[in-house]
């Protein structure tokens, strides 16, 4: 995992926003974050394992308030947004934490979690579930022993005890691979199952010998020799039937030929009739059936005719009669009718007249508002004039007031004696103050014949001559005041007169002026009606006789109007069925000639033909003879009668001198019967027997089979009670985490032998506690927590180290990261010395080294580096490039 990215704000110290770029810091491969102690540099890699793990170093996940805790105090929000590297193709993935905190509850703090990853040059949403223990490939507890080292958390893992140190490294490598007792396990009870269900087969097949199967192959062998001789008399019988069957079919295909020839010959006559009747029927069909369909549809059409003459008529008849009637109501309407503009007209001056009316009205209407307008006008007149002369009064009365107070110097006067009495307030204090024989401190004399009274209140006195000041200044505002709001009130008061009233008084006016206009407009257009008429009938009245009217117009103009389109309807109708008549009866005198002369011609054909009469010929036609299917009913009956006797004089010809015996034939079935039950059962038996002999071969096979493997589940059971032993209490992952540590071991001795200057080794004991071999005094062992916190702090930084290569060549990442907080402060300059160099050794293998410290002489070898400051508005991040 290579950082990228971060941005932090409400996060501890961190109250204001504060972004780290770390690509500066990573391309210099060995960096710094230095800071004073509590300045904020160890918040930097917890925001970056929370944004990661969702867990931190400080706080518990509950009985902590932990999102409370973690926000600052002065903040509203907390938000780490970090982005990074990861996986064998240097994914890009964005870890963004959120949190707002309640505006109702101060200590609660709701915290939200999302991941993304960088795809098609965007961030798309992830699951946030493990992620980074997935794409990182280890998880909180290791990853914060082996890649970001937490402050206090440094030599951890040297003194872990060695069954926690082997559980860390049975993640850390993927030894649970090792762990193989379960598997073992569910290999055994498999090998088991497999045991007896071999024995259940063997129990199965019985007891299969070479001696049973050869007394079998014997029976079969006999049985096969009976199976021929049966065979060989069944076919010779079988035979036989042959030749019995073929001359039963024989005589019975004789004695229905001869019983189907003597239905045959007694039908002979019945169809020669049906032939005769078929004859005389075709020539009817031939000369009579086109002429009498002629003649029926001639008639059929000449009775049409003369019926439709017959309806015509009657409708012509009827309709003179309506156009009489029509023309007499006509002549009584027209009169009405050809008077009807004299009804619009009425209708037109009624209408006038209802709108003098209206106009009347409201000329009354307005007249009397005009009125009461000019009451309510000199009204408002005299209370204006009313509140002018208040005004003028109060005035008068205020100048005056004003004049009495410089007259008498009422304000100077109050004045003067307020400042008397406040100096004698002051004095008072003096006074109290005086001795005798002691010098004033005013005038100097030793005498104080006249001393002030501390007993007068001249705070009270003042407080009433400032209330007595303040009185009048009151008073003289209050009447200012109210003078001016009696000018406004004229003001609103002579606005409304003038907008309200005289405005409207004017426009009253204009509009009886434009009333009496239209009066005599309206009067000059009547000439059918007087106005003295209708002076004393109400708009109702007026109105009811407008309706009349115009329904007394409508209804003679509809009425003329229907008459006269139903008049011409009418005549046109009548014209038309007399012409449809003519038509009619010409058709009519057609149909009968053509009738006539139809008649002639089935006359001269049945002198023709030999019939006497119409209906003999109609008899014939009336019996509807489908004449195709007659005449295939009698050929049919020809063709079968010719072929039943020839086929009789064959067969009478096979049957000469031979004989059929019924008993001979049941006998001979009887015997194939019997011979046929014999064979079956003798081909069953040998089928059973040549079953029974494979089934006893196979059994035989499969039973050598079996043993064999059962000897070999025997022979695995054995080995895996073995393996079982070895694989019991972890023991075979205990024995390769043994291996997995000493060979991190030897690969922290490279660097640590380097700043111990080969004084230390160090070496792994049989219960996976680290020792250190004293070269120095003969080669002696003693336990690691011996050492001094300098020599300690060099052994954890060589097996984290090696740790981490161990961990980055199993990832497969392409850079090896490595984050440092504190460990330093132990170690003297020279060891510092030593442990710098090698952590700038490492830039040349492709790693990087991220160091927190507050240790100056770091800060001087580091030349990239963060500057973390606390102030006043929180921790602030500054770089050493800018």
């Amino acid at each position: 995992m290579i950082p990228q990215y971060l941005k932090i704000k409400g996060l501890y110290s961190y109250k204001h926003q504060q972004e780290i770029d770390f690509n500066n810091l990573t391309s210099a491969a060995l960096f710094g974050i230095f800071g004073s102690v509590g300045s904020g540099k160890s918040s930097i890699l917890e925001a970056i394992m929370f944004a990661l793990y969702g867990d931190t170093e400080r706080l518990n996940k509950s009985g902590d308030e932990r999102y409370y805790n973690m926000t600052n105090l002065s903040s509203d929000d907390l938000m780490i947004d970090f982005t990074c590297l990861a996986g064998k193709e240097d994914t890009r993935y964005r870890f963004v934490v959120q949190g707002r905190r309640n505006s109702r509850n101060f200590r609660d703090v709701k915290v939200e979690r999302k991941v993304y990853q960088w795809m098609d040059d965007n961030w798309s949403p992830i699951m946030t579930e493990d992620v980074a223990e997935k794409v990182i490939g280890l998880n909180y507890e290791n990853f914060r022993r082996t890649v970001i080292i937490p402050q206090g958390n440094f030599q951890e893992f040297i003194e872990l005890k060695g069954r926690e140190r082997s559980e860390m490294m049975k993640v850390l490598f993927g030894l649970e691979k090792f762990d193989l007792a379960e598997k073992n396990k569910r290999l055994a009870e498999r090998n088991i199952l497999a045991l007896e269900s071999i024995h259940g087969q063997l129990m199965n097949l019985g007891e299969a010998t070479p001696e049973m199967i050869a007394q079998k192959e014997h029976e079969l062998k006999l049985t096969k020799e009976l199976i021929r001789e049966v065979e060989a008399a069944l076919v010779q019988q079988r035979n036989e039937e042959k030749q019995q069957d073929e001359l039963l079919k024989l005589f019975t295909n004789l004695n229905h030929t001869t019983q189907k020839l003597d239905l045959l010959q007694e039908k002979q006559n019945w169809f020669k009739m049906r032939e005769e009747k078929l004859k005389l029927y075709e020539q009817c069909v031939l000369n009579f059936k086109s002429l009498f369909e002629q003649k029926q549809a001639r008639e059929k059409e000449h009775q049409q005719v003369k019926t439709e003459i017959a309806r015509n008529q009657a409708l012509l008849e009827q309709n003179q009669v309506r156009l009489q009637n029509m023309v007499s109501e006509l002549e009584k309407v027209r009169p009405y009718y050809d008077k009807r503009d004299e009804y619009q007209l009425k209708s037109q001056e009624l209408k006038r007249l209802k709108d003098l009316k209206k106009l009347e009205q409201e000329s009354a209407s307005l007249q009397d508002r005009i009125r009461n307008g000019a009451v309510v006008l000199k009204e408002k007149e005299a209370l204006i004039q009313h509140l002018l002369n208040e005004k003028q009064l109060q005035e008068k009365q205020l100048e005056q007031r004003k004049a009495d107070l410089i007259t008498q110097q009422t304000e100077h006067k109050l004045q003067d004696e307020l400042v008397h009495l406040q100096v004698q307030k002051s004095l008072q204090k003096f006074a109290d103050a005086l001795k005798d024989n002691e010098p004033c401190p005013l005038c100097g004399s030793v005498h104080h014949p006249a001393i002030l009274s501390s007993d007068e209140d001249f705070d009270t006195k003042i407080k009433a001559l400032m209330a007595k000041k303040e009185g009048i200044r009151t008073e003289l505002e209050q009447a200012e005041k109210h003078i001016k709001q009696l000018g406004k009130t004229i003001d609103d008061h002579t606005q409304e007169k003038t907008e309200k009233f005289e405005k409207a008084l004017a426009r009253f006016t204009e509009q009886m002026a434009g009333f009496d206009a239209q009066k005599q407009l309206l009067l000059g257009q009547l000439q059918v009606f007087r106005w003295e008429d209708f002076a004393e009938k109400s708009i109702e009245e007026i109105d009811e006789q407008q309706r009349k009217t115009d329904n007394d117009y409508r209804k003679i103009v509809e009425t003329f109007t229907r008459l006269d389109k139903d008049h011409r309807e009418l005549e046109g109708s009548i014209k038309t069925t007399q012409g449809s008549q003519q038509t009619l009866l010409n058709s009519l005198n057609a149909h009968t000639h053509a009738l006539a002369q139809m008649q002639q011609e089935i006359d001269a054909q049945l002198g023709k033909v030999g019939f006497g009469t119409e209906e003999e010929v109609w008899n014939v036609l009336r019996q509807n003879l489908v004449i195709e299917t007659e005449r295939n009913e009698i050929q049919a009956y020809q063709t079968d009668l010719q072929a039943t006797r020839q086929m009789l004089e064959q067969l009478t010809k096979d049957a000469a001198s031979k004989v059929y015996e019924p008993e001979k034939h049941a006998l001979l079935k009887e015997g194939i019967k019997a011979n046929e039950t014999r064979f079956n059962g003798l081909k069953k038996e040998e089928g059973s027997l040549e079953n029974e002999i494979q089934k006893g071969k196979e059994n035989l096979k499969s039973k050598e089979k079996l043993l064999q493997e059962k000897q070999r589940l025997e022979i695995r059971k054995e080995n895996l009670e073995t393996l079982q032993k070895l694989f019991k209490a972890n023991g075979f992952v205990d024995f390769v985490s043994s291996i997995y540590l000493k060979n991190l071991s030897n690969a922290a001795n490279e660097r640590f032998h380097r700043m111990t200057r080969h004084q230390l080794h160090l070496e792994v004991n049989a219960d996976n506690d680290f020792e250190v071999r004293d070269l120095l005094n003969g080669g002696k062992t003693r336990l690691l927590k011996t050492l001094s916190g300098g020599q300690k702090f060099q052994a954890a930084l060589s097996l984290a180290l090696a740790l981490a290569d161990n961990i980055h060549n199993r990832v497969q990442s392409r850079h090896n990261f490595f984050f440092l907080d504190e460990g330093f402060g132990s170690l003297d300059r020279d060891s510092l010395q030593i442990v710098f160099e090698t952590l700038k050794s490492l830039r040349k293998e492709n790693r990087i080294v991220g160091i927190i410290s507050h240790v100056d002489e770091l800060q001087q070898e580091i030349q990239t580096f963060l500057k973390i400051e606390n102030t006043d508005e929180g921790s602030r991040v500054f770089t050493s490039w800018q």
